[in-house]
């Protein structure tokens, strides 16, 4: 059994050594990636619809993209681990270790996107959806990987 509190780069090592076994292949990896952005169509309108909902009520009154991007990122990464545990990837992991490895994998991304999201729009001064638009591209990979290397790794996949 894998414990939840397992050091994070061995956890990433395994995986990766998962990822490259004969029974896991670059095809499989890459039709995961596809139905991770189809599922991701789903997370991302509900994400910009809490955004917006949330930077014109401006709960805050102060730096109003970058409150509603952190609250509705975080809303919305328990939303979408749900969504990707039950149709992205194919996992016997328990729910809560993939929960709590989730949480790991966007709470990293969480705050160095929010982080981002202020700099673009309050230094860079960008329109506060197209940096939206650019978060969401850059940083959309790197959530797939860190879910498939923490959250759901290949050696606990149902069809090992």
């Amino acid at each position: 059994m894998i414990k939840m509190v397992e050091n994070p780069k061995n956890r990433i090592l395994r995986s990766q050594e998962g990822l490259i076994s004969k029974n896991y292949g670059i095809k499989d990896l890459f039709n995961e990636y596809m139905r991770f952005l189809g599922i991701a169509t789903f997370n991302t309108a509900f994400f910009w619809i809490m955004y917006e909902l949330l930077y014109w009520l401006d709960p805050f009154s102060i730096y109003p993209a970058t409150f509603a991007w952190a609250i509705a990122y975080s809303i919305g990464a328990i939303e979408a681990h749900y969504v990707h545990r039950r149709f992205t990837f194919k996992s016997n992991t328990t729910y809560s270790e993939s929960l709590y490895w989730a949480l790991c994998v966007y709470g990293a991304i969480g705050v160095i996107s929010t982080i981002s999201e202020h700099f673009l729009v309050y230094l860079v001064d960008l329109n506060h959806r197209i940096a939206w638009v650019i978060n969401m591209s850059v940083f959309g990979f790197m959530m797939f990987l860190g879910l498939r290397l923490l959250a759901f790794p290949p050696e606990m996949d149902s069809e090992a």
